[in-house]
C-alpha cells in the first residue's frame, strides 16, 4: 500500500499533464491551435492505416500509460490500441475538456481530433470565493 501511494504522489492528473505535453513540443502535431482559447489538436491516425508508426503515432498515448503506471517499458508488451483507448476514455471523462467534433478529422492518413479545455469548475469556485 505504501509503495502505491508514493507512486501516485507525483502523478499529474490528465489535464495538467496534457498541457505540459502540448507546451513541450515533443509530439509532432500535438499543438495549440488557439492557446488563449485553450483549443488544441492531437493526431489520431488509425493504427491499421499505411504509414502508422508506433514510435511516432503512439508516443503521447504510451507516455500517458507510463505516467499512470499502466505500462512499464521493458516489462509489459507493447499495446498501442489499449494505450490509445485508455487515453481517449480518460480525456472523454474530463468534465472540463470537450471535443470539437466539427473541427476534428477522423479519417485518412492525417486524422486528428480537436479539443477545447474549458475553465474548470474548481477554478471557477476559487474565483467566486475570492470576491
Amino acid at each position: 500500500m505504501r509503495h502505491q501511494s508514493r507512486m501516485h504522489q507525483g502523478r499529474l492528473r490528465l489535464r495538467p499533464w496534457l498541457e505540459e505535453q502540448i507546451h513541450s513540443g515533443k509530439y509532432p502535431g500535438v499543438v495549440w491551435l488557439d492557446e488563449p482559447a485553450k483549443i488544441f489538436q492531437i493526431p489520431w491516425k488509425h493504427a491499421a492505416r499505411h504509414g502508422w508508426n508506433i514510435d511516432k503515432d503512439a508516443t503521447l498515448f504510451r507516455n500517458w500509460a507510463i505516467h499512470t503506471g499502466r505500462h512499464k517499458p521493458g516489462i509489459d508488451n507493447l499495446d498501442p490500441k489499449t494505450w490509445k483507448a485508455n487515453f481517449r476514455c480518460a480525456l472523454n471523462s474530463l468534465p472540463d475538456v470537450r471535443e470539437l467534433h466539427d473541427k476534428s478529422m477522423k479519417k485518412g492518413s492525417n486524422a486528428f481530433r480537436v479539443y477545447v479545455m474549458l475553465p474548470s469548475a474548481k477554478s471557477q469556485r476559487r474565483r467566486k470565493g475570492k470576491h
